[in-house]
Order: C-alpha cells, then sequence, then structure tokens
C-alpha cells in the first residue's frame, strides 16, 4: 500500500471544458509523478477575487496574494489529520503562502514541496523592462518595488515555510538555490509518443502556441521579421496555430508568408502538423518554465527547428534536433532546410531516435523517491 499525499492546487487546472495550456500540461504531469509514489488526495482551492485584488492586479501588485490561505486552514488540518499525510505538495509558485498555515500547525511533522513551474519574478523582470511600453502607466511607476517584493518573498517562502522546490530547468534549479530553497530537485520533461504518419508539404513549416503570451508572441514575430529580410523567402509558408485569434490575423495581415490557422481540435490539428516539414520552437530569452509545446513535436515525431534556450528542461542521450541561436539563424534554417526532402525525411529518423532517450515517468519517479528520503 502506498503512503499518502496532498496534492493542493487551483480547481481551473482540473476543468476539462477550458483550453489546453502549459500549467495545466505541467500539473497533470507533476500530479501523475506524484501518483508513481503516493495514493493521492487533491485539494483544490480557488482565487480570492476582490476588489482590492483587482486593484493590485491593475496596478501590477499582485505578489503572491492570489489566495487566502487562512480561509482553508481548518480544512487542511482536518485532511491531513484525517488521511495521516506526511507530505503536502504546492502546485504553482503562487500557491506558496500555504506552507505556513500548514507549517503554523503540523511544523516539521508535515513536510511541504512547492511543485514550481518556473520563476515568477524572472517573468515579471521581463514586463517591466523589455515589454515596458506594453504596460500601463501604473504597472510601470510601481514595478521597481513590485519586483523587490516578489524577490523578498521568494527567499522567505523557501527560507521558512517549504522543505523543498521541485522545478523544471536547469536555469530555475539554480535560481531556486540562489534563492535559498532547503532542497532542489529538477523534474525532466517527459514525452508521450504517438508519432504521426507524415505527409511533409516542402516549405511548409508551423508554430503552435498562445499567441498572448508575451514570449510566444515575441519569439514567432522575430522570426517573421528575420524571414522578410531574407534575400528571398519564395516558397515559405509559416503555418500559425492558436489564439487569440485577433492577434493570429494580425500577423497573417503583415507577413505574405503566414497563414493564420486559429485555434484547432487535437484531430484537425495532428493533421495538419502531419504537413509540416518542421515545427518551430522559436524561444529567444528565459521565460518562466519550459516549452509544453516541444513535447507536443517530440512525441509525434516531427523534426523541430528550435533554440538551445527552448530545449531547457529536456534531457536526451541521442541525436539532436535542428539548434538555433537567434531569429536570423532560425529563418536562414527555415528557408534552406524545409525545401530540402532528403533533410527533412533525415531529421524524422532523428528526432524518433532522440524520444526513445529522454527519461520517462518511471525513470523520473525513482529520483524523486531518492530527494524526499533525504528530507
Amino acid at each position: 500500500m502506498k503512503p499518502r499525499a496532498l496534492f493542493l492546487s487551483n480547481e481551473i487546472y482540473f476543468d476539462a471544458s477550458k483550453k489546453e495550456g502549459g500549467v495545466r500540461v505541467c500539473t497533470e504531469e507533476y500530479l501523475a509523478l506524484i501518483e508513481k509514489l503516493f495514493d493521492v488526495e487533491v485539494f483544490k482551492v480557488s482565487y480570492h477575487i476582490s476588489f482590492t485584488y483587482r486593484l493590485r492586479v491593475k496596478l501590477g501588485l499582485n505578489i503572491y496574494n492570489d489566495y487566502q490561505p487562512e480561509q482553508y486552514a481548518k480544512e487542511l488540518e482536518d485532511v491531513i489529520r484525517t488521511k495521516k499525510i506526511e507530505l503536502v505538495f504546492l502546485n504553482l509558485s503562487n500557491t506558496a503562502p500555504f506552507a505556513a498555515i500548514i507549517k503554523a500547525i503540523f511544523g516539521n511533522q508535515v513536510k511541504v514541496i512547492l511543485c514550481s513551474h518556473g520563476n515568477e519574478s524572472g517573468d515579471y523582470l521581463h514586463e517591466a523592462t523589455r515589454f515596458q511600453k506594453k504596460n500601463s502607466f501604473f504597472r510601470g511607476w510601481f514595478s521597481s518595488y513590485a519586483l523587490g517584493h516578489m524577490l523578498k518573498k521568494e527567499a522567505e517562502f523557501r527560507q521558512k515555510g517549504l522543505d523543498a522546490v521541485l522545478t523544471v530547468s536547469p536555469v530555475e534549479e539554480a535560481l531556486e538555490n540562489w534563492l535559498g530553497a532547503k532542497q532542489v530537485l529538477m523534474v525532466p520533461r517527459t514525452v508521450t509518443t504517438q508519432f504521426l504518419t507524415r505527409n511533409p508539404v516542402a516549405g511548409r513549416v508551423g508554430f503552435i502556441g498562445d499567441l498572448s503570451h508575451a514570449p510566444n508572441f515575441f519569439g514567432i514575430d522575430e522570426v517573421c521579421k528575420a524571414i522578410e529580410l531574407l534575400p528571398s523567402y519564395e516558397g515559405v509558408n509559416l503555418r500559425l496555430v492558436g489564439a487569440p485569434e485577433a492577434v493570429g490575423e494580425r500577423l497573417a495581415a503583415k507577413y505574405p508568408f503566414v497563414n493564420y490557422l486559429g485555434y484547432m481540435d487535437n484531430d484537425s490539428l495532428q493533421q495538419e502538423v502531419s504537413s509540416w516539414t518542421y515545427f518551430l520552437n522559436p524561444v529567444f530569452y528565459y521565460s518562466r518554465g519550459v516549452s509544453t509545446k516541444l513535447a507536443k513535436a517530440f512525441g509525434w515525431g516531427i523534426p523541430v527547428i528550435t533554440t538551445k534556450i527552448g530545449c531547457r528542461g529536456y534531457i536526451w542521450r541521442n541525436c539532436d534536433p535542428v539548434m538555433v541561436d537567434t531569429p536570423g539563424t532560425m529563418a536562414k534554417a527555415i528557408q534552406e532546410l524545409s525545401n530540402q526532402s532528403e533533410s527533412f525525411e533525415i531529421e524524422s529518423e532523428q528526432i524518433r531516435t532522440l524520444v526513445t532517450s529522454i527519461p520517462d515517468m518511471e525513470e523520473n519517479s525513482k529520483q524523486l523517491a531518492l530527494f524526499l528520503k533525504q528530507l
């Protein structure tokens, strides 16, 4: 019989009616990993939406106050005592304030582990600098204070209430240590294989992503700018999948080689992707977490053109995808490789070899078991 553990998470990540996103994917993977070792009690919480909260969001001052943990204190205590739980996993960094509530009741009898999806303050830093023109006057005005307050909070959570942090990439493993986390384990990405029957069309490449997410929009827009600067982009057809519609249509209107396909259901998406010569993963700066869409491409057996940054969190032992460093080199690779049938057929075989060398959930669970014994 497995020991028991509690997995605390926002209820929205269990709502199948909502579109799949990176946070939900990571939530499901963390839960599946923990369930390899424990009989898991899922404890669902929800945001505390009030006038004050909305005002803080508008001003850019919503620093780790998405929840009111004290409202859940009695219910948490009852579940932990009744189920004889000794390990609590908190899903996503904004649930870190729950650690103090649990520790106040149980002390060191219950260990609290944060399942981080990525560094929050790093993303805020990009928002305050790289994308400062998109911020309101008030968010820009308060950003320096907010960033300092956020970093201080992150360090306090790790140095006091949290016993350990699970994270998703080597970069964030280093950041967690820098913030003062007591114990840190990077959990490598896993890939579920569903190799597609390929029918690639020369010159056709594609991108899938939430176009309202700043790193996604920045990445694909920079690549499009670079393609436009090529001596010739004749034959290049960049297929764009994702929402919101207004952003996708704006990109298609701006760049003649872009075809915007909107949001697609899984069956239609797989049929579309099977016609791509390469899947694009244009990540040009370190943002929170990992590229979950890269796992989709690997799992489908689609050749990939990616940056090294875009592969963070993934480990493999055989072969490599096509690696580039800049929007310019990605544009050049698209132009050269997407029209060479021999090239993308070889890459297709290599990607399938690569996927077989990626650690699976079983391997990750063994590493987690060893890690938890040290707590």
